[in-house]
């Protein structure tokens, strides 16, 4: 009888040993649950009581003699199994908590880098042996970082001597024709220089021998958004803009995707408004940045000066208001998708692509579903040079990378990798929006469900070969199709009003045209070398000059300051990238002309 009663206590010594547990767990998850403010009242309060009655109960039973076996043992199931859950749910909501306290919490600083680059078969290893050598400087682009260099290697006992250009590109040919030993550069404008045709591998043709590294105060940029609106009432519209960088989110750099997301959360409909990253438009900017306001540039190139700049740009170009903006980079979205585990895209007939251009080491997508981790959608979002639409496809690619990446959020999948989902996306953004006003849109989607209703444009315009304030030079550009540009105003407003984006329609818009085969690479390469990566400001005829006889001419026409070829006074006029081949006399004019 003794041993049988012994075993009885041993039986419910489970339940009363974790009872005590529980009970702290579920006030610290009904505490939780009340802070994180994202449950709706109507969920809410029942929640609430749910946990606290059902941990009562266990608790009553835990220590409430009886001599039923199966209640005994129910009751150190249940005891168990909501120690589990209430120790998962902590997690989660510390975690989410976690999140939403970095979404606030905003770098105030911006990294700044500045190196010394010489060829990579230089003898030059390290500063020291800068003493006395040409170095190449760009005031005109960067004046304060490079005398923040030049007074680093003053401080070094470094004396350099100094060369002045007027244009990255031309400092850049400089050092690779030999003409300087070194030119000083800020990391944030390799990309420009990169988009150079001849100096598209400069981050392996070169190598950095000194490096300085400083930084810049940044208005904390919640208080920077003006335009704030309740997003669960009114229309609003998010800026997201993309950097072509990987690693942090703290240094600037070219805007290399840039989407207008329009919301109406009243008629449920979201616009996504995709832009070139070569649109060619006037620069504006809210605050003195050093952006070049009122010249003309590429819209990539506006990422240099921060998000500010790009969001100010877009506005003026189409007539709006841009409530918040996001800053993602090429990192963000890699973790963003892997923590996810995967995303699943759908490809139409016809642009399967075997091998993506942008990362050869990947396999491109084939029609039908496809199931694409981290890089691989990253390089999908990025791939131009497999389509025949080129650029136009890149967005209509991220476009749906988008909306894949929202799906799987939205879907109950989430729950497997919500830990890693947390991490990943609480550094893989930075936004303007508040975290209160993200609390309350999930909130809103909690309580009303509403079915999203996803419509998109594009912005189309042709090649063209411009002078660009950033770079200061000639580069590709895509010059705007002003019937383009009406039609996504219209939309964006007809939103905004409370309407269906497609019932306006866009009558000159057609459809995707395709994948090239790449099977056969001729065509391709013609259209690549009119993408934004082949910026040769010399259209390309028969028996025309070579590019190594245009850069010789070039830097001859400098140095001579011949006013026929080259005027720094009157650029525009004396550089004219547009000759075109004479219809009547099928002669090309003269290189002043």
């Amino acid at each position: 009888m003794k041993q049988k009663q012994k075993r009885k206590v041993r039986k419910g010594i489970l339940s009363k040993l974790l009872s005590p547990i529980l009970f702290v767990l579920s006030l610290v998850l009904a505490f939780q649950i009340y802070r994180l403010n994202i449950l709706p009242v109507q969920y809410l309060l029942p929640i609430l009581i749910v946990i606290v009655v059902l941990t009562l109960i266990l608790l009553i039973c835990s220590y409430t003699k009886t001599h039923r076996v199966w209640i005994r043992r129910f009751t150190t199931f249940m005891t168990v199994l909501l120690t589990i859950v209430y120790s998962v749910g902590n997690y989660y909501i510390y975690k989410t908590d976690e999140l939403f306290a970095r979404i606030d919490d905003l770098a105030t600083k911006i990294t700044n880098t500045i190196s010394v680059r010489v060829m990579k078969n230089s003898s030059i290893k390290d500063a020291d042996q800068l003493n006395g050598v040409k170095v190449g400087v760009c005031l005109s682009q960067d004046q304060t970082g490079t005398q923040k260099m030049l007074d680093s290697l003053q401080d070094k006992g470094v004396s350099v001597e100094q060369e002045d250009f007027d244009s990255l590109t031309s400092m850049t040919a400089a050092l690779y024709d030999g003409q300087i030993d070194a030119m000083i550069l800020n990391d944030a404008y390799l990309g420009l220089v990169h988009d150079t045709e001849p100096f598209t591998f400069i981050t392996t043709d070169t190598k950095t021998v000194d490096q300085l590294i400083y930084y810049t105060d940044r208005t904390h940029q919640v208080e920077d958004s003006k335009d704030q609106v309740n997003v669960t009432q009114q229309p609003f519209s998010v800026l997201i803009s993309g950097n072509d960088t990987y690693g942090s989110l703290s240094e600037n750099s070219r805007s290399d995707v840039n989407m207008i997301v329009t919301v109406n959360p009243k008629t449920g409909v979201i616009l996504m408004t995709s832009i070139p990253r070569d649109y060619y438009l006037e620069v504006d900017c809210p605050n003195q940045n050093g952006c070049l306001a009122g010249q003309m540039d590429k819209l990539t190139h506006t990422g240099i000066r921060g998000v500010e700049t790009t969001e100010a740009t877009l506005e003026k170009a189409l007539g709006i208001n841009i409530n918040y903006t996001v800053r993602v980079n090429f990192s963000s979205l890699v973790n963003l998708v892997d923590a996810l585990g995967g995303i699943d895209i759908d490809v139409p007939e016809g642009m399967a692509v075997k091998t993506f251009y942008a990362n050869e080491t990947l396999e491109g997508v084939k029609e039908g579903r496809n199931h694409l981790e981290g890089e691989r959608a990253l390089a999908f979002a990025r791939e131009r040079h497999a389509y025949v639409d080129g650029d136009t496809q890149r967005v209509r690619n991220q476009q749906t990378v988008l909306r894949a990446i929202i799906d799987k959020i939205t879907s109950p999948a989430i729950l497997m990798n919500y830990g890693k989902f947390v991490d990943a996306i609480g550094g893989a953004f930075e936004t303007d929006m508040p975290a209160s006003q993200i609390k309350d849109l999930m909130r809103f989607q909690l309580a009303r469900n509403p079915h999203w209703k996803f419509e998109s444009y594009s912005l189309r315009g042709e090649g063209s070969t411009e002078y660009c304030a950033e770079l200061g030079d000639y580069a590709y550009v895509t010059m705007p199709d002003e019937y383009s540009v009406e039609i996504a105003r219209q939309k964006l407003q007809a939103v905004l009003n409370g309407k269906s984006a497609d019932s306006i329609k866009d009558e000159q818009e057609l459809a995707p045209a395709g994948a090239f085969s790449q099977e056969d690479t001729s065509e391709q390469d013609e259209e690549i070398n009119q993408e934004e990566d082949f910026e040769d400001p010399y259209p390309v005829y028969e028996n025309a000059p070579t590019y190594d006889e245009q850069i010789d001419e070039g830097l001859s026409a400098y140095e001579n300051e011949d006013p026929l070829q080259y005027n720094s006074s009157n650029e525009e006029e004396a550089y004219n990238p547009n000759w075109s081949l004479d219809s009547e006399s099928q002669q090309y004019p003269s290189y002043g002309e």
